[in-house]
């Protein structure tokens, strides 16, 4: 497919490589810093314009790659005769981009991702369209890319993005805290890697009901009190943990 890529930061970049990678040409690439353009047009061995008047009208696929507060006001910038337009963002409705194509839709990868990373590498990639033959091309390219693409509606779509947050933005600021915690105390972070890969693992094979341990799960309260007490002066952490403890505690019938 030919693609036009929108947008030269993490998501464009990596997407761009991604595409490239499995084939897919990128015919064009605009981006608000046109030195950022540029250079990722030298590497994908494209063309890089400073003004998004410049960009073909015509082409498989519009990528807006762009920040989600950004998205409209982009899109109604554009002039597209042929293809179909999409952002990346998961809360974010497709209906922003009505009126710019006639075709317009969704792609979302369902990661965390980094200017440095060498391609997207596994992960889900949700997408919707405005009709059936807009969502049969997004569907192609993301079926490119991922063996795991899933559809979803604004909506849910939206719903997805808050257990994104909740499962990936919140536990790796546990992580963050933890850490820091560790340094505080010296105490090598890196112990915890196995902990943290086994309930990854066991929450693949079984629900994470099952996978629940530690003192709130049994109703150790003696222990709770311990860990309270070396919180003290910690009341950020503090905070967290006795939410946490009493969720625990609710959910598992020890209130």
């Amino acid at each position: 497919m030919d693609v036009v890529l929108i947008g030269a930061g993490n998501v464009g970049t990596v997407l761009g490589r991604t595409f490239k990678q499995v084939g897919h040409a990128i015919t064009a690439i605009w981006n608000r810093d046109p030195e950022k353009a540029k250079q990722l047009a030298d590497e994908l061995g494209t063309v890089a314009v400073a003004d998004l008047k410049e960009l073909p009208q015509k082409a498989d696929i519009f990528l807006l790659a762009v920040s989600d507060k950004s998205i409209q006001e982009v899109a109604h910038q554009l002039t597209i005769t042929a293809g179909v337009l999409v952002h990346a963002a998961g809360a974010v409705s497709k209906e922003v981009l009505q009126g710019v194509s006639n075709d317009y839709g969704v792609i979302w990868p369902m990661k965390m991702i980094r200017s440095h990373m060498s391609s997207l590498g596994s992960s889900a990639i949700i997408i919707d369209a405005n009709s059936a033959s807009a969502l049969q091309v997004i569907e192609s390219l993301a079926e490119s890319i991922s063996r795991q693409v899933s559809r979803a509606d604004d909506d849910k779509r939206l719903q997805m993005h808050l257990i994104a947050a909740i499962t990936s933005n919140f536990t790796n600021h546990l992580y963050h805290l933890a850490s820091d915690y560790a340094k505080e105390k010296e105490i090598d972070f890196s112990l915890f890697y196995p902990l943290i890969e086994g309930v990854i693992a066991q929450i693949k094979v079984q629900d994470p009901e099952k996978a629940q341990a530690g003192p709130a799960f049994r109703g150790d309260r003696v222990t709770i009190e311990k860990h309270r007490s070396l919180l003290a002066d910690e009341p950020v952490l503090l905070k967290i943990y006795d939410e946490m403890t009493q969720s625990i505690l609710h959910k598992f019938g020890h209130q």
